[in-house]
């Protein structure tokens, strides 16, 4: 059983995954220089993601 529980699944990365993950990097670092806190970029993203009832 130990065996079968440390094989995991192989995670599979495209170029365009990648390139994503670098404009959003670039995007956090952006806000982060104009003086956003990461705790407000996240409020911010949740707020964005909230649904309304």
């Amino acid at each position: 059983m130990s065996e079968e529980k440390n094989k995991q699944a192989p995670i599979h990365l495209s170029k365009s995954d990648i390139e994503r993950a670098f404009k959003k990097v670039e995007e956090f670092k952006r806000l982060t220089e104009r003086g956003k806190t990461p705790q407000k970029i996240f409020e911010d993203l949740t707020r964005l993601v909230e649904v309304n009832e």
